[in-house]
């Protein structure tokens, strides 16, 4: 019971991140990206601060709440419904928290997620509420791990960075919405608290 309450009770740290993501700068030093939680089953390890790659995600299960309104209004809110779906069905769940966004600057339809461990844990479905539990196909993403405080600026100089990248390659082209992973707390100060930003990518027909 203990154990399982500090499960919770970091996963609640890492939502609740989304809730503060602070403005304070990245810090120097160590580049290793680092997780309040444990990472759902065989996701790829977490990507160097200032690195670019592509990494290849397995199918898995989510649940998945949606709001419209800006990075902070929005994630207030959706946050708690999908809290609250996982207290009521005894989930341990995993980092990251994964906001989606159908507007780059943050302001319009907003998909936050809590994935589940394994992809056969619980069933897809109407979850509590307005949650709902999908399942999600394996797909790639071009990924830049970031450190430090995360807003609206932030996120979209990330973008920049990311598709500056695609476009110095033929491999690789933009093939959805961008997306946010945050890993960490409020408890972790703002300047070592890790994130990922993320395009979805297909291969390029040669």
């Amino acid at each position: 019971m203990e154990s399982a309450m500090k499960v919770i009770a970091a996963i609640c740290a890492v939502g609740l991140l989304v809730l503060a993501g602070g403005t304070g700068m990245a810090a120097e030093g160590d580049k290793e990206g680092k997780a309040d939680a444990p990472l759902p089953q065989g996701w790829p390890k977490l990507t160097d601060v200032g690195k670019i790659e592509v990494k290849a995600y397995p199918a898995y299960r989510t649940a998945v709440a949606e709001a419209k309104g800006s990075f902070e209004k929005a994630d207030t809110m959706l946050f708690w419904q999908l809290f609250a779906h996982i207290q009521a069905n005894r989930v341990e769940m995993t980092a990251p928290v994964i906001n989606t966004y159908d507007d780059e600057d943050g302001k319009s339809e907003i998909e936050m997620e809590f994935v589940y461990r394994q992809p056969d844990q619980g069933k897809a479905g109407p979850g509590l509420g307005k949650v709902v539990v999908e399942n999600r196909e394996a797909e790639d993403f071009l990924t830049l791990g970031y450190r430090g405080g995360m807003n609206e600026k932030a996120f979209q100089a990330g973008l920049e960075k990311l598709r500056a990248w695609l476009k110095e390659q033929s491999t690789w082209k933009e093939a959805g919405q961008p997306r946010r992973l945050g890993y960490n707390g409020p408890m972790t100060p703002v300047e070592k608290r890790y994130w990922e930003i993320q395009i979805p990518v297909v291969k390029e027909q040669q």
